[in-house]
């Protein structure tokens, strides 16, 4: 059919004028219609959302309240985007807190109100009378949507059948399923990511030659798949469509099991970080730092549970701030009891400083003396010769004079023996002789110090003094070469035919036999005696062991 311009530019131009007409009565109902719904923020805001209910739809209504000039459907649409947005993320709107006051102003003084304080590109706002979703937060959605979105459902959810999609109880079919679905895939991707940080850890070990580290790490592989689980899920939750409240509580365990997860990791971590501590300490000669590595594991892990806890409460929406400032007056309270907990503590962190002793050492502090048995964050135990255990305050132990036996290089042994009498001055001289070798031959004795001599007249007794060292630092050797040097020391005397003496009484009478029995003592000649003290020397035929050589005469060398 062909129409001509004279009978087409009529119809053109009558379009023309009655078009102006429609849209202005168009924009004139749109404008009725948002002062009837948009006098208050919760006018405007339970627009939005009551009249997307499926006892109440009507988009129309629900798109009134929109500051955009765009047109009815696109303006629906953005209304329908806005409310999933709410609904995947969790954001429910506690309708009966939103002001309805007409002329609301924030602390600004703005005629504006925010739905989140976490969500800001979120908010109403006066327009011309009228309460609006604001133009900013319309333009975000776009955005917005897609990062909660990972991608479209809607082609699939078109292609489901009709009965896939009926509500029961406010939940579909496919959304049941989807939630299998999605639980099973977290559950095969928490495995996954157990499985390949292992191996991988695995060889990183091996290759650096860290295998000490395999065992505390592999406790850390849990807590990192449960992390990328609760990832997984949170990326995929908001495409199931779930009602506000169900999403709303999914969202939050999500959120509660990926920040336990994650304070989880430090957790174990703190186990990899001392099982490498424990390893250098292993290395090193002192104990102190051996007793220092379960002390920062215990801290740390206190630590993190106390940050841990306040993580977790956020990510309940608890007001951590608040209840923090509750805290602290109970806290200045806590404080003042446990003042002697805290002084001890700050005791504990002196002796790990200062280290005065080390695990083993035999000490005497504030009257105490035993053997250190451990350190802690309140008290050290020491362990008593009797075998009892002290635990003494650290406050106390760090401000007490501490003497420190395990810190010695020598033992001191200082002893007096005493010889009879009737010993003539050359046994005296070569019994001297040989005690100082025998403590050249000794191989725990120090060589470089030693004081050996006829040091006095007793009452009963010549009096020869014993004063040297044994080198080392354990008492059960001490004790087991003090034995031997007492031992040569009486053999010493044996063959030297030397008395020791001992408190007696002696009645002499004068008479023929026992002067004659006087003078039957038997006479050494110089070189008998030389060689008994050569006996006794380094070497020599009586000593036990001799590492070391003397010179001619009596006196060994290094006398």
């Amino acid at each position: 059919m062909n129409y001509s311009f004279s009978k087409i530019f009529p119809l053109a131009l009558s379009l023309f004028v009655l078009l102006p007409p429609c849209l202005s009565h168009a924009q004139k109902n749109l404008v009725g219609l948002q002062k009837e719904i948009c006098q208050s923020p919760r006018q405007t805001i339970d627009g939005l959302l009551y009249w997307q209910q499926s006892e109440s739809f009507n988009l129309e209504r629900a798109a009134a309240c929109l500051d955009s000039n765009a047109a009815l459907a696109e303006r629906q649409a953005l209304a329908q985007k806005l409310k999933a947005l709410l609904d995947a993320r969790g954001l429910f709107v506690k309708i009966e807190s939103v002001p309805k006051d007409p002329n609301y102003r924030d602390l600004h003084q703005q005629a504006k109100y925010t739905l989140f304080p976490k969500h800001t590109k979120i908010y109403v706002e006066q327009k011309d009378g009228v309460w609006l979703w604001s133009s900013q937060t319309l333009k975000n959605l776009s955005s917005m949507y897609k990062k909660t979105f990972v991608f479209n459902m809607e082609p699939l959810l078109n292609s489901m059948p009709a009965w896939m999609q009926t509500s029961f109880m406010g939940l579909a079919p496919w959304q049941l399923l989807g939630l299998f679905i999605l639980i099973l895939a977290a559950v095969i991707v928490r495995f996954l990511i157990m499985f390949i940080c292992a191996n991988q850890m695995r060889r990183i070990m091996q290759r650096i030659g860290m295998t000490w580290a395999e065992q505390a790490l592999s406790q850390v592989f849990k807590p990192v798949g449960t992390l990328a689980a609760s990832g997984f899920m949170a990326l995929f939750w908001p495409l199931l469509q779930l009602p506000i409240r169900l999403s709303q509580i999914g969202m939050l365990a999500i959120r509660v099991l990926a920040a336990l997860s994650a304070v989880m990791v430090l957790y174990k971590m703190v186990d990899v970080l001392t099982a490498w501590l424990e390893d250098k300490a292993a290395h090193t000669d002192t104990k102190m730092d051996d007793q220092l590595v379960p002390l920062v594991r215990t801290a740390l892990k206190i630590f993190l549970v106390a940050v841990g806890t306040i993580f977790v409460l956020q990510n309940l929406n608890v007001d951590v701030g608040g209840l923090l400032a509750g805290l602290g007056l109970g806290g200045l309270a806590f404080a003042l009891a446990a003042k002697d907990t805290v002084a001890n503590l700050f005791g504990s962190i002196t002796i790990f400083i200062d280290r005065p002793f080390h695990i083993g050492d035999w000490v005497v502090a504030d009257g105490t003396e035993g053997v250190i048995e451990s350190v802690g964050f309140r008290s050290t135990r020491i362990r008593t010769f009797y075998n009892s255990l002290i635990s003494m305050p650290n406050a106390k132990l760090a401000d007490s004079v501490i003497d420190n036996y395990g810190a010695r290089q020598f033992r001191r042994c200082k002893q007096i023996v005493g010889i009879t009498y009737d010993t003539p001055p050359e046994k005296v001289q070569a019994f001297v002789e040989g005690i100082r070798a025998i403590i050249q031959a000794n191989p725990h004795t120090r060589k470089d110090f030693y004081e050996i001599h006829f040091n006095g007249f007793g009452d009963f007794s010549l009096n020869i003094l014993l004063y040297f060292f044994f080198e080392t630092t354990i008492w059960s050797v001490e004790l087991k070469e003090r034995h031997n040097v007492m031992l040569e020391i009486m053999r010493l005397a044996e063959k030297l035919e030397v008395q020791f003496a001992f408190p007696t009484q002696t009645l002499h009478v004068e008479s023929l036999s026992a002067a004659k029995a006087q003078n039957e003592t038997k006479a050494f000649q110089k070189n008998e005696l030389h060689d008994i003290v050569e006996g006794f020397g380094p070497d020599g035929q009586y000593a036990q062991p001799a590492p070391a050589a003397i010179s001619s005469g009596f006196m060994p060398k290094g006398s």
